[in-house]
């Protein structure tokens, strides 16, 4: 099913091991946040970047192991889009009940956390039916589903990187 996609999957689960890497980097820049403040971003906003990059390794894994029949593919794919689904959504509250604090969050941080991966895993979920129903095109979805989460993660953690580099004496008394 996958035997000529075996060094995209190799790639691309390489480089979701690599963003998880370096995640762990965001993570020790936030040595001088307050504890409520990094629990809670790091639920809203870390959370789903680790979740993306874990899907993608299974996603590769998965089309990587012999012997995958394209249903259990298929049942393997449609969990993580369940999964994705039930995370966007859950992302998309806990924007919204941010809006209304001292710190409201940018306005792209629910199109990037929260739509966008939640459009990427219900297109994953017609991808999930159509290995179900063994069309021969749906290697080239769960593709293009796997590079989508691949390039938003990478977004998603430049914008934390950013947020979270230190700032001058001046930007911080403003």
């Amino acid at each position: 099913m996958f035997e000529s996609w075996s060094d995209f999957y190799l790639v691309v689960g390489g480089a979701a091991a690599v963003l998880l890497g370096l995640i762990f980097v965001v993570v020790s820049l936030m040595h001088d946040r307050p504890r409520s403040t990094v629990l809670f971003g790091s639920r809203l906003y870390m959370g789903p970047i680790v979740l993306h990059m874990c899907f993608v390794l299974v996603l590769s894994a998965a089309a990587l192991t012999p012997g995958m029949s394209a249903r259990a593919y298929a049942a393997i794919a449609g969990a993580v889009a369940l999964w994705g689904v039930v995370r966007g959504l859950m992302s998309l509250a806990g924007i919204r009940r941010l809006r209304g604090g001292d710190d409201p969050p940018h306005w792209t941080d629910s199109w990037y956390y929260g739509l966008l991966p939640l459009l990427l895993y219900v297109a994953l979920a017609v991808v999930a039916m159509a290995f179900w129903k063994g069309w021969p095109q749906a290697p080239y979805g769960v593709a293009g589903v796997i590079v989508g989460l691949l390039l938003l993660s990478v977004r998603d953690e430049y914008d934390l990187v950013t947020w979270l580099a230190p700032k001058s004496d001046a930007e911080t008394e403003d």
